[in-house]
């Protein structure tokens, strides 16, 4: 179905070409707005005014000229909006405070075991409350919640459908259940899309709008940003990265499958596989301790995993072209730049040469998808997209 669209959905995509494009540079002037975006420059001006009357863009001094009077610089304001992200998954639940600028404001963190939703669910309340107490704001001060967690989440509904990683939490709809509690937008995302949506806005992939992440937690997803907008596919289920086929040794997967990548690469896989026999599960920063000190069955178990890793990367660069692949986790950073540097020499050795090199890279935020889905909120309040000049009935 097409949609046609008006002057004012065209006004509300230009004011978000032009936050993008501040939020973009540490200061930039209205005449370097105008050359970049195609805008003129009393159209600049007057969308601007509003942005600083608003109190989200600010003057940050004047750039010297040999002709006229020296131009206006401009930035975003650190203070101009707020936002709050919860991360989700079957052991624990983390949550980030930022203000505009990605600096976090607050933090906190709570360790469970596999909850049903009924009793997961009201602690995003309890910690979204910890997080407005512990940055001293208002709920009214956000610009919205995001929440991530292991997908697939339906596109539209926001319902997860049948997540191989929630046991029983098919159907339950995290966002409708907020929006009925709050009085601020909600936003739901898969972990690995809000990830990547993070890295897009604060680390790798900053200068990258075409980029894929792989995300090794409990389970292995990716994320996909396509010109800088997520790709669901049909219906939310796109880019099930970690169920991708990677071995032969009849391993079961939650999702019912066989063999999946997520048998070999999640953090409960890492830990069966280098758990010695009859012990007890050595911990993730164990394991960085070993491979640094040149653990040899620590390095060997990377180098299968970079292995499998590369075919699934090499699968995903014929399908979605990116310009860079960013691999994070909640692995410690040596354990994840271990991975990253055997899977891109792995990468380099066998991608067909019909495409260009791969650049895969370690993701600067590390494990943060909670601040992935704080980002969230900033990110579809700011970004420009065609649907926002799209008359939605």
């Amino acid at each position: 179905m097409l949609s046609g669209t008006n002057v004012e959905y065209a006004h509300q995509y230009n004011k978000r070409i032009i936050l993008e494009s501040i939020r973009q540079h540490d200061t930039i002037s209205k005449a370097e707005l105008s050359r970049k975006t195609g805008l003129t420059t009393q159209a600049i001006s007057n969308i601007v005014e509003r942005f600083i009357e608003a109190g989200v863009v600010e003057i940050r001094g004047k750039q010297s000229s040999r002709r006229g009077q020296p131009a206006q610089l401009l930035g975003l304001r650190a203070t101009g909006g707020y936002s709050a992200g919860l991360h989700l998954d079957r052991d624990h639940l983390t949550g980030v405070l930022l203000d505009l600028s990605g600096t976090a404001l607050a933090r906190s963190h709570q360790e469970w075991n596999v909850p049903t939703a009924e009793e997961a669910l009201p602690q995003l309340m309890t910690a979204l409350g910890q997080l407005l107490a512990s940055g001293g704001l208002r709920q009214e001060q956000l610009w919205g919640v995001g929440v991530s967690l292991p997908g697939p989440i339906e596109t539209g509904t926001g319902r997860l459908m049948s997540p191989p990683n929630l046991a029983g939490w098919n159907g339950t709809a995290p966002r409708s259940w907020l929006e009925q509690r709050l009085s601020v937008p909600v936003y739901v995302e898969t972990d690995s899309i809000a990830a990547a949506i993070g890295e897009r806005w604060f680390g790798a992939g900053l200068t990258h709008p075409h980029l894929f992440y792989v995300f090794l937690g409990m389970g292995v997803g990716g994320g996909m940003l396509a010109d800088g907008q997520p790709f669901r596919g049909a219906t939310g289920a796109a880019v099930m990265f970690g169920h991708l086929p990677a071995g032969s040794e009849g391993r079961r997967c939650p999702c019912g499958g066989t063999d999946c990548l997520e048998t070999y690469l999640s953090i409960p896989a890492m830990l069966h596989d280098l758990t010695p026999d009859g012990g007890a599960p050595p911990s993730l920063l164990d394991l960085d301790a070993r491979a640094t000190g040149g653990d040899a069955r620590i390095l060997e178990w990377l180098d299968r995993a970079a292995a499998r890793l590369a075919g699934s990367i090499i699968s995903a660069k014929a399908l979605f072209d990116p310009e860079v692949v960013i691999i994070g986790s909640r692995w410690p950073a040596g354990l994840i730049r271990g991975l990253t540097e055997r899977t891109a020499l792995e990468v380099r050795r066998r991608e067909p040469k019909i495409v260009a090199p791969t650049c895969i890279v370690p993701a600067t935020l590390s494990d943060d998808a909670a601040l992935g889905a704080a980002t969230i909120a900033l990110f579809n309040s700011v970004t420009p997209y065609t649907e926002v000049m799209m008359k939605v009935k």
